[in-house]
């Protein structure tokens, strides 16, 4: 049974390329397109690990990693970010003080994603 993954990531087009990476390496992916919405889902499937991007509208990555880590402690948080105004590496350095178990730069390759995930 493949593991269940949760991608909670806003921009549509790169949802669509870590879900296809994420499918092709066996896991079973569960999308959502902003923090509640992920939240939702991991409420209700339960997934073994999660992976949240930083910068969105709404709930963004570091209230949801916050928001998940309340309802599920154990998940395996992976957290995403392709910068900003002020580059990836502040807000992912603040994604593992709320909680990421691990952090990974935009674009992301499958083996970044596979290791991450697995630890």
């Amino acid at each position: 049974m493949s593991k269940k993954i949760c991608l909670i990531e806003d921009d549509e087009l790169v949802r669509e390329r870590i879900a296809l990476q994420l499918g092709e390496l066996g896991y079973e992916v569960l999308q959502a397109d902003d923090g509640d919405e992920g939240l939702a889902l991991i409420e209700r499937d339960r997934p073994e690990a999660a992976v949240i991007d930083i910068l969105m509208p709404g709930k963004d990555g570091l209230e949801t990693i916050t928001a998940i880590r309340r309802v599920s402690p154990d998940i395996r948080i992976v957290a995403v970010s392709g910068g900003g105004r002020v580059g990836p590496r502040i807000y992912l350095d603040l994604a593992c003080q709320v909680g990421a178990d691990v952090t990974l730069v935009k674009p992301v390759t499958s083996d970044a994603l596979r290791a991450a995930i697995e630890g």
